[in-house]
């Protein structure tokens, strides 16, 4: 009794101590909050309405086809499933770190025959043994730490989900492009090859040289040799949006041609604050610093006590049939009390550097909060900027035909040199070009901010828990 007593009283003691050993609640430093801005100071996007939302604006995109593929790349692309699996091993990690709180059992069963002096004898066991440690709070440190690694492992999923879907819109939005310039340049071409005619036609008339002739010539080639390289792009894009979607290339995008996809104006933006804490990468550098600060706890918890106690109950008799009768049984109780004497600086040493370990996840977390708001700000000033050059490059491609069909009908009537005619058709093969570019960018411009918000990655409950 007196034995029990003791063992007794010393996990009342090392409970006690698990109480002087916690781990803190996550909370942002100063200087973490000081790198969020009260507002964005980029151009504001037009915003008609706030979509609730994000995995669902895919869809209200003006072409539904960018929606199949990125809803075919959450559930098929190689990169998501792998960190699925991570994800999943956190799971089970998790459930073995929370295994360590409770008490272990096994049974045992054991059964033998011996011969001793030409005699033999059976001996049978059967039995129950069991065990619990306890500590100064470093096993339910351990589990903290475990847990937290799994919301990074939540958040990481997110991350590559948010990033495999920007990469999907963006590959779609650049092999439109590439047909769209395709497109452009045979079209262009076919007025290269009228003015060639009419040059030619006006040689052999004997009303020019054959300089107009061979100008014409020397513009058509240049614009047929681009064709081929734009050709390959489309070819290029297909082949990227079938590995990100883990499909064959010709699955991919239809063969016609389509206008570039055009994203909905109505992407609206919340505080900075709340727009930060929604994105995964940031979560995921938050569950860093939990897990990291849940292992100094573990660390600080190994300089104290630690205590085991073990029992065992069972039957034991020479005949199977024997067992559990009067006798038989056997009991057996003992408790382990390890104290931490000298280690040579290495249990100092391990605390060192956990606290090492957890000041460079607090630090990298402010660079998350920082590479955020440098996200947000680059995808805003991209998306005005890009909207005023389209603009103007809309008035200058009116002009540029214009300016390319007067010139061809004073050729034509024979008051306009040749080299105007050229140029002209220069001019607005190459607006054309850069109005296409110009969309292209616009879409992708909102991609990349839908991607800075946080990729319609909805926060699990678990961090919403730790923020209050």
């Amino acid at each position: 009794m007196k034995s029990t007593a003791s063992i007794l009283a010393t996990a009342v003691v090392l409970t006690t101590l698990t109480g002087c050993v916690t781990t803190p609640d996550f909370q942002m430093t100063e200087e973490q909050k000081n790198v969020i801005p009260q507002r964005w100071l980029g151009p504001s996007v037009q915003c008609q309405e706030s979509i609730n939302n994000l995995a669902e604006w895919w869809a209200t995109w003006s072409d539904p086809e960018i929606a199949l593929l990125v809803e075919k790349s959450q559930s098929a692309n190689t990169d998501i499933r792998v960190a699925r699996e991570n994800l999943r091993q956190a799971d089970a990690a998790m459930t073995i770190a929370n295994a360590g709180m409770f008490p272990q059992a096994d049974g045992e069963f054991r059964g033998g025959r011996s011969h001793f002096g030409g005699t033999g004898s059976n001996s049978f066991q059967i039995g129950l043994n069991l065990s619990l440690t306890l500590d100064a709070g470093g096993r339910y440190a351990a589990a903290q730490a475990a847990f937290s690694d799994y919301l990074y492992s939540k958040a990481s999923l997110g991350q590559v989900q948010t990033a495999i879907a920007a990469r999907v819109a963006q590959a779609y939005i650049s092999l439109r492009l590439a047909q769209r310039r395709v497109s452009v340049a045979e079209q262009n071409l076919k007025t290269q090859q009228e003015a060639y005619d009419l040059a030619n036609w006006r040689y052999k008339a004997g009303l020019v040289s054959s300089t107009d002739v061979d100008q014409a010539i020397t513009s058509l080639e240049q614009t047929k040799a681009s064709i081929p390289v734009y050709a390959a792009q489309v070819h290029q894009y297909r082949n990227l949006l079938a590995v990100l979607t883990s499909s064959r290339p010709d699955e991919v995008g239809q063969h016609q041609v389509k206008e570039i996809p055009q994203p909905p104006k109505n992407l609206a933006l919340s505080i900075p604050g709340e727009v930060l804490r929604n994105r995964p990468d940031v979560r995921a550098s938050e569950a860093q610093v939990m897990s990291a600060m849940a292992r100094v706890t573990q660390a600080r918890s190994a300089l104290f006590p630690s205590l085991t106690i073990s029992g065992s109950f069972g039957f034991s008799a020479s005949t199977f049939g024997a067992l559990g009768d009067a006798g038989t049984q056997s009991s057996s109780g003992f408790g382990t009390l390890n104290i931490p004497i000298f280690h040579a600086g290495s249990l100092l040493a391990q605390l060192e550097q956990r606290n090492s370990q957890l000041e460079s996840a607090r630090i990298n977390y402010e660079a998350s909060l920082l590479k955020g708001v440098q996200e947000v700000e680059d995808a805003l000033n991209t998306i005005w900027a890009q909207q005023l050059r389209e603009k103007s490059l809309r008035e200058a491609e009116r002009s540029a035909r214009s300016a390319a069909i007067s010139a061809q009908q004073d050729y034509n009537a024979g008051l306009q040199d040749f080299t105007v005619v050229l140029t002209t058709l220069r001019t607005l093969l190459t607006v054309q070009e850069a109005l296409a570019s110009v969309e292209a960018e616009i879409s992708n411009g909102y991609v990349a901010l839908y991607k800075a918000v946080g990729g319609g990655w909805p926060v699990p409950q678990e961090f919403k828990e730790n923020d209050k």
